[in-house]
């Protein structure tokens, strides 16, 4: 009965220090959680702060814009030129619209008039926005469009002539690109967001399942329903409990793709726009602590455990063998230190496991980026060789501009204006395809267009096959293949084959790549073949080895180990083979995607 007591306590005392550890750890986690949430946070608000706010002061400029005044007054005979003059400014300023209302309510010039879709016609008197500002004053609203149905911000304007109201001039911004930048923006990496507005209806969110939903599941009022037209604002499926062992902190349940899911929520209001801000962390990352606490609680217990029982174990021999001998004393005393030199050097092949496991993870994403630095700086030379010419036209166009300023020759002037406008539009071009292939990769795989791919890529190398004397051969099918990959690990990967084939080429006349993709039932091929000299056939074997180059002066012989893995992690293999023609040909297999994937 003793026995059975003692093992009972000791079974209960194992409970209760797994349960405080866990309570521990499960309170540390959903602080961290917090702070995560909060710097997230901080990041989106800022980021839709800038997105929204930088068109605040767009529509007073036009406004007060003497050539906007010169052609209202010429309204009656055309439209035209009012129409192209918004079209010009919408282009130049980025703003999704901007459109003119009569008094009466009525568009009478916009932005799109040209399209298919345009807001020419409409009667928009019966929005708030132009309501407000028909009184005189500047107002803003957001609200799903009446005519496009894109959710949009809607900044407006009276437009004076003698201090009289001729029309409101609307600058609309497009917010569905906030949904779809905001995770390289806002860090947002296991985490989601939803913008609220002032019913709790669900304005903005990256889950397409959220939107135009309500959290409360009330009716708008009339003049809130006036926002969504004729769009009905459903009840989300959601409920909010407290975190099991930390009470303190509540979760939301979500439901994503049919499957519910727990977040830590975190809100902060956007008074400028009649918005909540929510950032929903998920906790699944760190889940694995709170198997860490109970392995270590429990090893740990064990371990105390284990010297109890070998304190009691050695007092009672040590009466043995002090009845006994001595000799049997000592070979006790030898097996329990054996047995705890054992329990230490397991906890440290453990730790030493753990922090092996870390650092190659992170040895092999470092691996990853450094090869596609590598290859950026290998085509530096020519990049800066097509970033030379514009920037010194540029240069030549402001003196010569300058000049002509001050002769009083304007249009000249204006023509040397809209030359070093395509220059640098050039110049974005060119810097955007770099800044694209260098960022990180999110690590998820989706749907990739395989043409836009290889021509993503060769854009990426054209300065360097135009520096050499390259040309391609290209070869695409007419509809372009999907497949289920990481577009910028893929296109690391493609980048890295064309510049070793332009290296190869290096010197050669006549320099071709040829590329063509070619597809099957349910694979795609990429074929890059170039005219160099080809690999020689005993380093076939061991091309796509860690570490192995054929480079004489440069090189780590990464490149081709890091792409056949890429490939490799998305179901594909990668295969290098001397073509008949000549040179060598890498080819690219891939699984065709469905669209449903």
């Amino acid at each position: 009965m003793n026995k059975q007591l003692s093992w009972f306590l000791l079974l209960c005392g194992y409970l209760l220090a797994v349960a405080l550890a866990v309570c521990a750890a499960q309170h540390w986690i959903y602080r961290q959680l917090t702070i995560t949430a909060e710097h997230q946070s901080d990041n989106l608000a800022a980021f839709i702060r800038y997105e929204i706010g930088r068109y605040a002061d767009l529509p007073q400029q036009i406004a007060e814009s003497a050539l906007l005044i010169s052609l209202l007054q010429d309204l009656p005979r055309s439209t035209d030129p009012l129409n192209k003059y918004l079209f010009q400014l919408q282009q130049s300023a980025d703003v999704a619209d901007l459109y003119l209302v009569n008094p009466a309510g009525i568009v009478i010039a916009s932005s799109n008039a040209d399209q298919k879709i345009n807001y020419l016609g409409k009667d928009f008197g019966f929005r708030p926005y132009i309501q407000k500002a028909l009184t005189g004053q500047s107002a803003q609203y957001y609200a799903l469009g009446h005519t496009s149905e894109r959710r949009g911000f809607y900044y407006s304007v009276p437009v004076l002539v003698h201090n009289k109201i001729v029309a409101v001039m609307v600058a609309k911004v497009d917010l569905e690109p906030i949904e779809q930048h905001q995770q390289q923006i806002a860090g947002l990496a296991d985490s989601h967001f939803m913008v609220t507005g002032q019913s709790d209806e669900v304005f903005l969110s990256d889950i397409q399942q959220w939107r135009l939903t309500s959290l409360t599941g009330k009716a708008l009022s009339p003049s809130e329903q006036q926002r969504y037209i004729t769009q009905h604002i459903e009840a989300m499926d959601y409920s909010v409990r407290s975190a099991v062992l930390a009470s303190a902190y509540s979760l939301w349940q979500l439901k994503i793709d049919n499957k519910i899911s727990s977040f830590l929520a975190y809100q902060r209001p956007l008074p400028e726009f009649g918005w909540t801000l929510t950032v929903l962390a998920s906790p699944a990352p760190y889940q694995s602590s709170l198997w860490w606490a109970f392995l270590l609680v429990t090893l740990f217990y064990s371990s105390a455990l284990l010297a109890l029982w070998v304190r009691r174990e050695r007092q009672k021999r040590h009466l043995q063998l002090v009845q006994h001998n001595q000799q049997l004393e000592q070979r006790v005393i030898a097996r329990t230190k054996d047995l705890a030199e054992t329990n230490r050097q397991l906890i440290r092949q453990i730790e030493r496991r753990e922090q092996t496991e870390t650092e190659l993870a992170q040895t092999e994403q470092h691996l990853v980026q450094a090869a596609k630095l590598a290859t950026i700086g290998a085509l530096s030379a020519s990049l800066n060789h097509e970033l030379n010419q514009p920037l010194t036209a540029l240069q030549s166009y402001a003196q010569t501009t300058e000049k002509l300023i001050d002769k009083g020759y304007l249009d000249d002037a204006k023509t040397n204006i809209q030359a070093m406008r395509q220059l640098m539009q050039r110049l974005s071009v060119i810097v955007s395809q770099f800044k694209d292939f260098s960022r990180k990769s999110s690590g998820k795989n989706q749907l990739v267009q395989v043409n836009k791919l290889v021509l993503d890529a060769l854009g990426i190398v054209k300065h360097q096959c135009q520096q050499q004397g390259v040309k391609v051969r290209l070869q695409l099918p007419e509809q372009s293949p999907l497949v289920l990959a990481d577009s910028i690990q893929l296109e690391q990967v493609l980048v890295n084959i064309l510049t070793n084939g332009v290296q190869a080429m290096t010197g050669q006349a006549d320099a071709t790549f040829h590329i063509a993709v070619r597809t099957q039932v349910q694979q795609v091929s990429i074929h890059i073949r170039d005219q160099g000299p080809g690999i020689e056939p005993h380093h076939l074997e061991r091309i796509f080895e860690a570490f192995f180059t054929t480079k004489q002066r440069d090189g780590l012989g990464l490149g081709l180990s890091i792409s056949q893995r890429i490939v490799q992690s998305f179901g594909g293999q990668l295969e290098v083979r001397n073509a008949q023609q000549g040179g060598a040909e890498f080819i690219i297999v891939l699984l065709i995607a469905t669209t449903g994937s």
